[in-house]
């Protein structure tokens, strides 16, 4: 079995490409702007704003992960035009591409809880509710995963297409100035760290989580968009209270409600997770309290 990689340097990216090479054993492409850290059959360097892929090559592919993406973390500064280029056009563009030369496999592509918009109502969206919402989105990260979405439920592609909607993923490896990590090493530096008010909620679910269901829809020739909302719906201080209370150290109110964020407006993000759990009823998710131990 042949998968390829769209996108090397990310998160998602290195963890789909490490699930490969360690535990299943298939024959992995990769293209994107740095050579991948995992094992790989093929590496090609390309950059996907001023150059083509080898769509030739590409639909030899019985999987192919699109994993490449902008403005997701905001301390990047990344440009509009670069948000817009890797979250909308290049994943539609390649998806056309891949049907005009009436490609069989299955191509996967990702949207985000952040497609809600400012919601601070307890509520869970499907995915027609999100598609469809009208919420103000704060950013063009949002703007921009909204736009695919709306394609993919759009698109009648001659493949399987499976758009997958992400809540809040985490794991080691993550970037260091998400909360998460952030926590976890001012706690070992034995600093104060600062936080918003703490209310946001979210739904967490582990990167390696995410991987196992993709393939496993995969695996069961499944198209289509699905969210894939996890168990654990927590508050910023649910979660910041487990990292405090798993270093043994006890958690100070004076610690919330000293920075600012643009996604507090989001107040309230959840997914409805109903149609994949029926698909997968028997998957067994991790829990942040029993992996926490992994960041260390």
């Amino acid at each position: 079995m042949i998968v390829s990689i769209i996108g090397t340097n990310g998160f998602l990216a290195d963890t789909i490409g490490r699930f490969c090479a360690e535990q299943c054993h298939y024959s992995i492409r990769c293209y994107g702007l740095s050579e991948p850290i995992h094992h790989y059959d093929l590496f090609a360097q390309v950059n996907l704003m001023t150059q083509y892929l080898n769509y030739d090559e590409l639909v030899e592919s019985d999987l192919i992960v699109y994993a490449s993406g902008a403005g997701i973390q905001s301390n990047l500064g990344e440009k509009y035009d670069l948000v817009y280029a890797l979250n909308v056009n290049i994943p539609i563009i390649i998806s056309k591409e891949l049907s005009k030369r009436s490609y069989k496999g299955t191509f996967v592509t990702f949207g985000s809880c952040f497609e809600i918009g400012a919601n601070n109502q307890n509520i869970q969206f499907d995915e027609s509710q999100l598609s469809i919402s009208t919420l103000p989105a704060p950013n063009d990260y949002c703007i921009s995963k909204r736009l695919l979405t709306r394609f993919a439920m759009s698109d009648v592609p001659t493949f399987n297409y499976l758009h997958l909607i992400l809540p809040t993923i985490y794991g080691a490896g993550e970037s260091k100035h998400r909360l998460i990590p952030y926590t976890i090493n001012t706690l070992k530096e034995e600093k104060v760290p600062q936080f918003t008010n703490g209310e946001q909620v979210r739904q967490y679910l582990h990167i390696n989580d995410v991987v196992k269901i993709l393939f496993s829809l995969y695996e069961k020739k499944e198209q289509g968009i699905f969210n894939i909302s996890g168990v654990e719906t927590l508050s910023v201080k649910q979660i910041v209270a487990i990292i405090f209370s798993f270093f043994g150290k006890e958690l100070p109110n004076n610690i919330f409600g000293k920075e600012q964020r643009i996604d507090v407006s989001m107040q309230n993000l959840q997914l409805n997770g109903s149609k994949l759990f029926s698909i997968l009823p028997n998957f067994k998710y991790s829990l942040f309290s029993e992996v926490i131990k992994e960041y260390l």
